[in-house]
């Protein structure tokens, strides 16, 4: 029983994450082959199907939903400005995404985040969370579970407050 509740869970913030990319790819008018061309103009080799179905499964990797905003000319919130790395590596801009918002919140560490995902449901371990936020490897869906219990102003640019707390209830989205 709970590992079926678990993955009603995970499919609820994988769905939020899903609805966030279509919602602002519609808000941009961009469609899934326009982002999958402007892709390629960045040097990164999406296909239209690919793109469709990672959106449809809600699966992907912050990192890919910083790379699609990018692509599609969205704005950004301030803390995700410093997203640029030296690099270029994706996973670094979203780590640097990741770390720009929980330093609004210093007294935050992976502790007690872990403990507030926990509120949520959300069974994380705080070295895994520590793993994952240094490594930029998080998806999509973390970071929105995370944003909600850190209450992130990131989050509500791109979902409404009355969508992130149903699934935060564990309310079916529709």
């Amino acid at each position: 029983m709970q590992v079926d509740e678990a993955q009603n869970v995970d499919s609820a913030w994988a769905h939020l994450a899903s609805r966030a990319l279509r919602a602002a790819l519609i808000q941009k008018g961009v469609s899934y082959e326009e982002l999958a061309r402007r892709l390629v103009e960045r040097g990164v080799q999406e296909s239209e199907r690919s793109i469709e179905g990672k959106v449809h499964r809600g699966t992907f990797k912050f990192a890919f939903f910083l790379q699609a905003l990018s692509a599609a000319g969205s704005a950004l919130p301030g803390t995700w400005l410093c997203m640029q790395p030296v690099d270029g590596s994706l996973e670094a801009s979203a780590a640097a995404a990741f770390k720009a918002d929980l330093a609004t919140q210093p007294w935050l560490d992976s502790n007690l985040l872990s403990k507030r995902l926990e509120e949520l449901g959300v069974h994380v371990e705080a070295d895994s969370l520590d793993t994952q936020i240094e490594e930029g490897t998080f998806s999509a869906a973390l970071f929105f579970q995370c944003a909600t219990v850190c209450r992130f102003d990131a989050l509500w640019l791109y979902l409404d407050v009355a969508t992130v707390n149903d699934v935060a209830m564990h309310k079916t989205l529709r």
